[in-house]
């Protein structure tokens, strides 16, 4: 079975990053690389919120996103109203939390230290940038009539989305590592992909999000994905290029101390 880490064959700029801080125990160089791609992500993220907000392009995007969400509005229904409440349930802290840290702990279990790590760590990058960015940009809430109770965040990145592509999205990378079949593959990916689709679409159709929203959250759990397979990687190459531990066998007695 493979592994995310991959650390014999990692290249590129987890090589360069886990070689360089070889010296490192590599938990720190996982936890370095996790807050500088949390920092770089966090700016990332700040220059698309300004983009979308505060640019000469503000006031096309604006209307685009109001002129989708009206269009909810009118076509809203009772069935759908109960679909999307499911939608946005998946994409919910507690649901995050019941997911993530269920298979965090199960890989614990298992000494599946790099996939636990991995997934650990892409939630931190995606939860602490969220937090930065909502705080910075600011952006009010759709004006249409919202179907559940307004968070105390702002509108800008969608954290129902983002948190949901790095749980879901982040469970598939690391299945994939390890299971070979193709098909189940296949299977894995489509669930793990349609998750976050489904949830991104349901916080937009009960007026939480506007859709560009949702469209930049994208970036925000593809970004915390990468960084934190960065993390790991670097972290692997360096434990790679640790010396292995010497165990001494303790000395033989001399003829003279072993009694008769």
């Amino acid at each position: 079975m493979g592994s995310i880490a991959n650390g014999g064959h990692a290249g590129g700029p987890s090589r360069t990053i886990g070689e360089r801080l070889g010296a490192w125990p590599p938990p720190a160089i996982a936890a370095t690389a996790a807050v500088t791609g949390s920092i770089l992500l966090a700016i990332i993220m700040a220059a698309t919120g300004f983009v979308i907000t505060r640019s000469s392009l503000s006031p096309r995007i604006g209307g685009w996103d109001g002129s989708v969400e009206r269009w909810i509005e009118l076509h809203r229904t009772a069935t759908l109203n109960t679909w999307t409440h499911l939608g946005s349930i998946m994409g919910g802290t507690g649901t995050i939390l019941v997911v993530a840290g269920t298979s965090v702990a199960f890989m614990l279990i298992r000494r599946l230290w790099y996939d636990a790590g991995f997934l650990a760590m892409a939630l931190f990058i995606e939860f602490s940038t969220f937090l930065a960015t909502t705080t910075i940009i600011n952006r009010p809430r759709p004006t249409i009539v919202p179907l559940d109770p307004i968070p105390v965040t702002s509108s800008f990145p969608s954290g129902h989305t983002g948190a949901a592509i790095a749980t879901y999205v982040g469970l598939a990378i690391v299945l994939s590592s390890r299971l070979r079949g193709p098909v189940v593959r296949m299977a894995i990916w489509m669930v793990a992909l349609g998750f976050p689709i489904y949830v991104g679409v349901s916080r937009v159709y009960r007026g939480m999000h506007h859709p560009t929203d949702v469209m930049a959250s994208i970036v925000l759990g593809v970004g915390a994905l990468s960084f934190a397979l960065l993390a790991v990687r670097a972290a692997a190459v360096a434990a790679d290029r640790r010396p292995p531990r010497r165990v001494e066998a303790p000395a033989p007695r001399e003829r003279s101390e072993v009694r008769a």
